[in-house]
């Protein structure tokens, strides 16, 4: 926008004013060159400028807009903190949250602590609600890695809470409803989610549309811990039932370099609260990359239409290879039929029946078929 060719007497307050504003915009953006290129041409035309006066002026916004970069820098880098709140809000509570529904907002409401949106700073989507209690009650649940134990729920240094997914539904009377996902982890000052081998803790809030708004109809701040790096896995909608759907959750983790293996589970609402009703381990494997004999498989699952008006049976089906050299992660029922030095495909369909408060069950035995 500006020549240092110009004559130094045409600058006016309000063109070095407009080059100001644009140092501003690129620190905004946290582009250190940008704004190391800026202030050098501007240093470039205070040099050229012949009158004290002006010339005096422009140095102090120069001077104004180096500190205003540094400042941003600091707060840019700075720890993250968190608010302490009270023990209630873990608890069953009346809430309403106004249309059109926006799921963060609603989150802030559950959880009301510090607000940070540093996916910027992250280089990744992150956006999280830190928190903590003074003298919380401290639950129990399980960690299906099962290899730091259980979750000690709400964590000892404090939690951040982030928005997984909202799911939408409408059932056959018209109703509107939505299910927001969202996971746990510690509370850490750079706002990192860090262990392989610890699950994100899973909480599920479902909220109906009524005339006053969005009611929270179930909350459940948490349910069980999955998948790695304390980040849980996205639950999908499965329809089991009636105008009943539930959240399957696939789990996955493994050693650095794999290979790595995964398990299914499914929650669903039952008496007021969300739940954990059905596992499914070994439904699929990667390649290792020092695996000698590599083996893989995979799954699928569906939910057929039945006589039943409620849960449903769910069937999975599991198609891959095996090595009988390497049987890690394999079904008992699989490996028992593997001869010594062979090798091949194999397909194996397991159906799961709801057996009520024992939840779904494997039946046996399952059909396995081996090429």
């Amino acid at each position: 926008m500006f020549n240092s060719d110009r004559n130094p007497k045409l600058f006016t307050c309000r063109s070095f004013y407009v080059l100001f504003l644009q140092g501003g915009n690129h620190i905004k953006k946290c582009t250190s060159q940008y704004f190391l290129i800026t202030t050098l041409k501007m240093f470039l035309f205070v040099t050229n400028i012949q009158n004290p006066f002006m010339k005096s002026i422009f140095c102090l916004l120069l001077l104004a807009s180096t500190l205003f970069n540094n400042c941003y820098a600091q707060n840019d880098d700075e720890d993250l903190k968190k608010i302490t709140v009270s023990d209630t809000i873990l608890k069953a509570r009346n809430l309403i949250i106004p249309g059109p529904f926006n799921a963060q907002k609603a989150l802030l409401k559950l959880f009301p602590g510090k607000y940070y949106n540093i996916t910027k700073r992250s280089g990744y989507q992150n956006e999280l609600i830190n928190w903590d209690i003074k003298t919380p009650d401290r639950k129990s649940y399980i960690d299906v890695n099962g290899y730091q134990g259980d979750l000690l729920f709400p964590f000892e240094r404090g939690v951040a809470t982030r928005l997984m997914n909202v799911m939408d539904f409408k059932d056959s009377t018209g109703l509107q409803y939505k299910v927001i996902s969202f996971n746990h982890s510690e509370y850490d000052e750079e706002g990192l989610q860090t262990s392989r081998f610890t699950g994100g803790l899973l909480g599920l809030a479902k909220f109906a549309l009524t005339k006053e708004g969005w009611k929270l109809r179930i909350f459940q701040p948490a349910i069980g811990g999955y998948g790695a790096f304390s980040n849980s896995p996205t639950p999908k909608p499965v329809l089991i039932g009636e105008d009943q759907y539930a959240f399957m959750i696939e789990h996955m983790n493994g050693g650095g370099g794999g290979p790595f293996f995964s398990a299914l589970f499914l929650i669903a609402g039952t008496n007021g609260t969300y739940q954990q009703i059905m596992s499914a381990y070994g439904v699929k494997k990667t390649t290792g990359a020092d695996e000698e004999v590599p083996t893989s498989w995979s799954s699928e699952y569906s939910v057929p239409l039945s006589k039943k008006k409620y849960f449903r049976d769910i069937i999975i089906t599991t198609k891959g290879t095996y090595a009988s050299s390497n049987l890690e992660g394999l079904p008992e029922s699989v490996s028992a039929r593997i001869k010594p030095g062979k090798k091949g495909k194999y397909s194996i369909t397991t159906r799961y029946v709801y057996k009520g408060s024992k939840g779904y069950e494997a039946q046996v035995p399952a059909a396995i078929v081996l090429n």
